[in-house]
């Protein structure tokens, strides 16, 4: 059962809205359950959806991020967020036995997309604090520098957004199944 109720566009909040109003376009006059808790506060849809727009900017590729988001939802236990982003990730043409690799925290076949989850993973676990080795082997392998800070981005946007939803329980909508 949701514990966080969705916002009604129309009811009351003209900033919330205004960024519903927006992700409605995006989705093709849909609005997820999440940004409609998210709406509850003006003041957080509007922060997400601006750091959305800027995330969009990195120089990570959109299925890149998508493998980031997959992993957070993994390390947070996050339903929703692994309906939402297998979702994407289907979309960007992530093949199926990677896509479940992915939710499993086991090992990807694309070569980039295991390199960036990898990175995901490491960043995760020792809190940024990679090594010099590590930090080494990434860039031979490679991850520059500044995909290694988008990296660390993209995880706490998704931290953000997984702990939102297991606080609220969102609904999964059936757009993402």
């Amino acid at each position: 059962m949701q514990r966080i109720k969705c916002y009604e566009p129309g009811g009351g909040l003209p900033q919330a809205d205004a960024a519903l109003a927006d992700l409605s376009q995006m989705f093709g006059g849909y609005i997820p359950n999440f940004h409609k808790v998210l709406a509850n506060s003006p003041a957080v849809i509007t922060a997400f959806e601006k750091m959305r727009a800027s995330l969009q900017k990195t120089t990570l590729r959109a299925v890149e991020r998508e493998i980031v988001a997959i992993e957070v939802s993994r390390r947070t236990d996050c339903e929703y967020c692994f309906a939402a982003h297998t979702k994407f990730a289907r979309l960007h043409k992530v093949p199926d036995a990677d896509i479940q690799a992915a939710v499993a925290g086991a090992p990807m076949a694309d070569p980039r997309l295991a390199l960036v989850q990898r990175a995901t993973q490491r960043l995760w676990d020792a809190r940024g604090r990679l090594s010099d080795q590590e930090l080494d082997a990434f860039r031979r392998a490679g991850l520059s520098d500044v995909e290694l800070l988008e990296i660390i981005a993209v995880i706490g946007w998704y931290v953000w957004s997984t702990l939102t939803n297991n606080l609220a329980h969102t609904e999964v909508d059936a757009f993402w199944r």
